[in-house]
């Protein structure tokens, strides 16, 4: 008698049936990195990078254990962290070489000016590693450590700066003999309203962003006008006095002796007025 055609179905025995309803891989695994379509706009600041984004992970140890793979802030983090790490044993070396015994008479201005350049270096690095690092905690701490970041941009820009006019300059002008005669008074003058007119600088960019109305009524900008022309008219008196025909005369009475020693003090006369306005 032949068999029917049928295929016959084994029983699945009870093992393999729990073993065959496992899932392949584990629901809650979150990736080590993810493309740009996976976060938020925010985020994105640069189109061309695709992938390689970690998730927002509120959890500060999470972001921390970020430095043990790669991902695209990976070269931002190590650049600034290696550099930070670094450049305090570059600075004690630096120092140890200025205060070798052939340095001895090395003036307190010189670790002055080096510690100013290294502790702005090392803020700049620190602020952006930081940065760099922390981007995928929260928007709120990415923006706050953004901030933090520019500013050590600014802090390294001019910090490094300082040390370098200080050493390019240091046996000009001032320095020479011949600047501080009375040939060159107007120059120093001119040198110094210089550098007060520069005051103009913020006034006038406080009136681009805030308006006229509002500098002149409420960020005192009457009162810092008013400064800078007691002190342009103090600097002025000082600038003139060698030229004034009642000064030539003084000379031949042999009254200016007594008074010039006050003449160097005159733009401090004004000096008492300005907090007042």
């Amino acid at each position: 008698m032949p068999r029917p055609n049928t295929i016959k179905q084994r029983r699945a025995q009870p093992g393999e049936r729990s073993s065959a309803t496992k899932p392949m891989f584990n629901a809650s695994f979150t990736p080590r990195t993810v493309t740009q379509h996976d976060i938020p706009e925010w985020r994105q600041d640069n189109k061309y990078i695709l992938a390689g984004y970690r998730p927002l992970d509120a959890n500060y140890l999470q972001v921390v254990k970020s430095l043990t793979f790669l991902h695209n802030e990976t070269c931002n983090v190590y650049t600034h962290l290696i550099g930070a790490i670094l450049l305090p044993f570059f600075a004690t070396t630096r120092f140890q070489h200025i205060y070798w015994s052939q340095y001895i008479d090395a003036p307190r201005t010189d670790f002055i000016m080096f510690s100013v350049f290294f502790c702005s270096a090392e803020s700049c690095l620190i602020f952006s590693a930081v940065y760099h690092l922390i981007g995928s905690y929260s928007r709120e701490v990415e923006q706050f450590w953004h901030r933090m970041d520019l500013l050590g941009i600014v802090i390294v820009t001019t910090g490094t700066l300082i040390p370098s006019i200080y050493y390019i300059f240091i046996s000009a002008l001032t320095s020479i003999p011949e600047f501080r005669t009375l040939r060159w008074r107007k120059m120093r003058v001119g040198a110094y309203t210089t550098l007060g007119a520069s005051a103009f600088i913020p006034l006038l960019h406080g009136v681009q962003v805030y308006g006229i109305e509002y500098m002149l009524e409420y960020s005192s900008a009457k009162q810092y006008l008013v400064e800078l022309l007691l002190y342009g008219m103090g600097c002025g008196f000082y600038a003139l006095t060698s030229d004034l025909p009642c000064i030539d005369l003084m000379r031949h009475v042999h009254a200016y002796d007594r008074v010039d020693a006050g003449f160097h003090s005159v733009p401090y006369k004004f000096l008492p007025f300005v907090p007042n306005l």
